[in-house]
């Protein structure tokens, strides 16, 4: 039998470090929303853990949410770069494009 944390036992907290690792590791991002707020959810309805096993789930959810944050900022900042690299991709391209074109008519 599982203990209970509130009203929600330690393998519902487990579950949800697994899903938001899952979700993030998938960089399946609307889900990781949506596992994230269900966690939320879970956390207000089960209120403060009333002993030490419930305290320690509460703890590993808590580094595993922080350990899901620093990997969605990660991704974050080379998506960043991604967008920035693309844009100067296409400005040379756009600038290539022009001097063809222009200089084509004067052939």
């Amino acid at each position: 039998m599982s203990e209970k944390v509130g009203l929600i036992s330690i393998e519902q907290w487990q579950q949800c470090e697994k899903a938001l690792l899952f979700h993030a590791n998938a960089q399946d991002w609307e889900k990781l929303v949506k596992v994230n707020a269900k966690m939320t959810q879970l956390l207000i309805k089960a209120g403060k853990p009333s002993n030490r096993s419930q305290l320690l789930a509460r703890q590993s959810l808590a580094n595993t949410h922080k350990q899901v944050l620093l990997q969605l900022e990660q991704a974050k900042e080379q998506l960043g770069q991604e967008m920035n690299q693309f844009k100067q991709q296409q400005d040379g391209l756009a600038a290539y494009q022009l001097t063809s074109v222009s200089g084509g008519a004067y052939d």
